[in-house]
């Protein structure tokens, strides 16, 4: 039996972080379509600002997870599993 690992408050913060703003842009995106689209861009330069652009003591680690989350979410992709389907991809309002 596989032992169940309790995340940290951290972790868990960020998650659920990662899942509000991914919920926030697909709801403003049912009345502008093209907003998730520009949202993705704007996000992906953010991430590269943080990653290549921080003192090299700053642990990015913690800044850069919550913006992949959310990028997941909102795609569905994942650099670890592949294509699947975004968060909420069945929901309807």
């Amino acid at each position: 039996m596989e032992a169940i690992v309790a995340l940290s408050d951290l972790h868990q913060s960020k998650r659920g972080i990662a899942a509000l703003t991914a919920c926030l842009v697909q709801t403003i995106n049912e009345s502008d379509p093209t907003f998730q689209e520009r949202f993705l861009k704007r996000l992906g330069e953010a991430y590269y600002e943080i990653r290549d652009n921080s003192p090299a003591s700053d642990n990015n680690h913690e800044a850069l997870e919550p913006l992949t989350w959310v990028q997941e979410y909102l795609t569905g992709f994942s650099r670890f599993t592949g294509q699947g389907e975004p968060f909420l991809a069945h929901y309807r309002p």
